[in-house]
């Protein structure tokens, strides 16, 4: 990390001492000989696990600058036997954030499954899709594909065209153009109509090729599947 410009680091440091032991007593705990804190450990006849949690409250872990520290952890039983002690140092921290990147080039999301018509006998013809939103004064995209089944359990293969229907395939896309303004299925009548069951899948671009990163990305608020009976 990063900690170029950052006064203070540290922002919380505490150990774990852990370990079994037996006996009634407790164990005091100081960190560079001050902040003295005492546990009281139950009586106990048998090996027994224990936990403790120690907080440097005083800040004494507090390096303003790179290189090395040294600290000591004292450690004092009284009345009691302590068997494989452990001790780990714990430490949170401030640091400068990595500077922002571009965004990634692609997003997308799959939907859930919509029935159209609540009956077999009712076979949809599919019309055409529409998102609601903003691109947000940038140089995105946003894109889709369509699915659609007689069972809500699918086969689920999506389809789009990026020529107007000229071709339909599993790698194309309809580009849905601006907010508010419907594009038409056109591949509905190859691979979509008459079947009962549909999902979508939006493609949200941060630039216009959606191969290359961008900076802002579209925002979409509502999607609408146009279909009639």
């Amino acid at each position: 990390d990063n900690l170029a410009g950052v006064s203070s680091p540290v922002k919380s440091a505490y150990f774990s001492v852990s370990g079994t032991y037996t006996g009634n007593g407790s164990l005091n705990l100081t960190l560079n000989g001050g902040n003295s804190q005492t546990y009281t450990l139950p009586s106990v006849s048998s090996a027994t696990y224990f936990e403790l949690l120690y907080k440097d409250s005083s800040g004494i872990i507090n390096p303003t600058s790179a290189g090395s520290y040294t600290y000591s952890f004292g450690i004092v039983p009284s009345g009691v036997t302590i068997y494989g002690m452990g001790v780990q140092l714990h430490i949170s921290h401030r640091y400068v954030p990595p500077a922002c990147g571009g965004l990634p080039a692609t997003g997308e999301l799959t939907s859930v499954v919509f029935d159209t018509t609540n009956s077999d006998s009712i076979k949809p013809n599919y019309n055409s899709f529409m998102w609601k939103g903003s691109l947000n004064a940038g140089n995105g995209r946003v894109r889709f594909q369509l699915a659609t089944s007689n069972s809500p359990s699918g086969p689920w293969n999506f389809y789009g065209s990026s020529d107007n229907g000229v071709t339909c395939s599993s790698g194309a896309w309809y580009d849905a153009g601006a907010p508010s303004t419907p594009v038409e299925v056109y591949c509905a009548g190859q691979y979509h109509n008459n079947q009962r069951y549909f999902k979508y899948k939006v493609q949200l671009c941060s630039n216009t090729d959606c191969i290359a990163s961008g900076t802002i990305s579209p925002q979409v608020n509502d999607i609408v599947v146009n279909w009639s009976p």
